[in-house]
């Protein structure tokens, strides 16, 4: 588990490290530029990772087909990833063209939803590259040799922070700091290099053949329907968890810039250590389909049990971290804004025990993707990060008065209530079994 994890946690973080240095450099031009930069990315990020939700349909079924020694199918199910990744990147980008109605019909003031509209525009453009690469990141993992992925994307992290420091903070005075808008632009132009560098690797491989990336023609509808059933429930489940964050958002913005620099900061960081929880939860369902698909009971039990075990160890590393350090965690972003620091130190504390039960939820929810057992994690998403959660969240900050911080301990009620249906659904599936999809 941990070697399959391991690659794919370093993968999955390498794209979040990517935002964490646009946060950093974005910084350096100030608190505002924070502000601007959390607001842009907000409904966006939705879209994005709601896609990214669909094609781990792909990968279950990559899993498999893998463990059922249907190699050929491998291949397969990723050209048909390809096209949903072409696809659906394509269109959410034209949410792009909507932002600053958007954010002034929730209530932004003009300058800020000018500037936050600017930075959704400059990320729309990468889209499509992301969604590609991570649908042939997902062939990969499903195979079991994600370690392409993750040196792509460590090659990819050392070139974003140079292209960040020339052009969001101006380094060697070669262009006028641009701030936030030019992190997010040099970050989407790096979005296409890596889908480009990760398609050379799978079409060199010298077993191309034998996993389908060149050969027949694909069976679309078919593959189709079946990546839709595994995959729409994660998108679905993506959509409420990243909904909730954008939500969240504009609730920060309503409480002031200063509470929105501070959120910003710390959906940042937070985000960037559940990739752990993230890349366990990829590692959990590619073993739980492996054992599916080799009819292993047992074996699906566990995986499963293994990897939400490992996960939540894991994230209370993290935790430890976030409750320890925040306001010296907070200066990294902040540089000392007297405004925001205070509220970054709680905001920070709050997420370090948060991030104990996201995580665990997240694993749960990879084990029981792995079974192809998706309909009570909609339910468990749909509740927790949107009914309970995003509720609460408002009841915390506006009516508790809680603030910034209020807004994450609200949403944590939510995430207990979730995480407690998704242990009890793992326990019944891995009792009976699941039949290969």
């Amino acid at each position: 588990m941990l070697r399959l994890a391991g690659p794919v946690i370093v993968a999955r973080a390498g794209l979040v490290i990517m935002l964490t240095v646009d946060t950093f450099m974005t910084g350096l031009a100030g608190a505002g530029e924070i502000a601007k930069l959390g607001l842009g990315l907000s409904p966006v990020m939705v879209f994005m990772l709601a896609t990214v939700g669909l094609l781990q349909g792909s990968m279950v079924l990559i899993a498999q087909a893998n463990g059922a020694r249907d190699y050929a199918r491998c291949g397969q199910v990723w050209r048909v990833a390809l096209i949903h990744a072409a696809v659906l990147g394509s269109c959410f980008a034209l949410i792009g063209l909507v932002a600053e109605d958007l954010f002034l019909a929730v209530g932004h003031d003009p300058a800020l939803a000018a500037g936050a509209a600017s930075v959704t525009r400059a990320f729309a453009w990468g889209m499509p590259g992301v969604m590609l690469y991570v649908a042939t990141g997902y062939l990969l993992e499903g195979i079991g040799r994600p370690r392409a992925g993750m040196i792509i994307m460590l090659i990819a992290n050392v070139v974003n922070v140079f292209a960040d420091g020339v052009f969001a903070a101006g380094w060697w005075g070669w262009v006028e700091p641009m701030g936030a808008d030019g992190a997010v632009i040099t970050t989407s132009i790096i979005r296409w290099g890596i889908f480009f560098a990760i398609l050379g690797v799978v079409l060199s491989m010298k077993d191309r053949a034998v996993y389908g990336v060149t050969g027949a023609r694909t069976p679309f509808w078919p593959i189709a329907r079946r990546l839709w059933k595994i995959g729409a429930p994660v998108a679905v489940t993506g959509a409420c968890e990243n909904g909730a964050y954008a939500v969240l958002a504009q609730m920060a913005g309503l409480i002031g810039a200063a509470a929105l620099a501070a959120h910003q900061v710390t959906i940042n960081v937070l985000t960037l250590a559940y990739m752990g929880a993230n890349g366990m939860a990829a590692a959990t369902s590619v073993r739980v389909g492996n054992a599916v698909g080799r009819g292993d009971r047992h074996g699906l039990a566990l995986s499963g049990w293994t990897g939400i075990a490992l996960g939540a160890g894991l994230m209370s590393l993290a935790s430890a971290v976030f409750l320890v350090f925040p306001r010296e965690i907070g200066d990294i972003f902040l540089h000392g804004a007297v405004q925001s620091m205070d509220i970054v130190a709680a905001t920070l504390t709050a997420a370090g025990i948060f991030i104990v039960f996201s995580g665990s939820m997240a694993v749960s929810m990879g084990a029981l993707r792995g079974a192809g057992d998706m309909m009570i994690v909609i339910l468990a998403y749909g509740l927790g990060y949107g009914l309970i959660g995003v509720t609460m969240a408002w009841v915390f900050a506006f009516r508790l008065d809680l603030g910034a911080p209020g807004l994450i301990y609200g949403l944590l009620t939510g995430i207990l209530a979730g995480l407690a249906l998704l242990l009890w659904r793992f326990r019944l599936v891995a009792r009976r079994g699941a039949a290969r999809v």
